[in-house]
């Protein structure tokens, strides 16, 4: 198979699945976030203290869209701002209790959703697809 023809049923394949989750979250979970807005949400707790460029560089968008994105995360009470004492050019991001809560719930529903999918997979086929992909991820982050 050719590089090109492997690429394409790449983007193909990531494309089908990040549609079907987003879905997944507007349908069954959720209707007023999307799978970006709920990345960053999740970004930001697992990562206290991070700032919107922070959210820019781990998902390599611009920071417009980080801050349409923080915007509205901010305007659902699902995240605040808090500015550096030392530097008030420094704005942090952070969860709310709701934001949380938020995050707790839409994980377990999310879960169950895709565990269905994954019953249709074999352990060692899983764990040899997420090896994978994280060797790419590897790669790719190293360049």
């Amino acid at each position: 198979m050719e590089l090109k023809e492997l690429i394409e049923r790449y983007q193909t394949a990531i494309n089908q699945v990040y549609r079907r989750v987003n879905l997944i979250l507007k349908d069954k979970i959720h209707s007023d976030i999307t799978t970006d807005q709920f990345s960053t949400l999740h970004y930001i707790i697992k990562n206290a203290k991070c700032t919107s460029t922070d959210v820019a560089n781990e998902f390599g968008i611009g920071k417009s869209a980080v801050t349409a994105q923080i915007n509205r995360l901010v305007d659902k009470e699902l995240i605040e701002r808090e500015r550096d004492e030392e530097d008030r050019r420094v704005v942090y991001l952070h969860v709310t209790e709701k934001g949380v809560n938020f995050v707790n719930y839409t994980e377990k529903a999310l879960y169950e959703v895709l565990g269905d999918y994954l019953k249709n997979f074999e352990k060692d086929e899983i764990y040899t697809f997420i090896q994978s992909l994280e060797k790419l991820a590897k790669i790719m982050n190293d360049e």
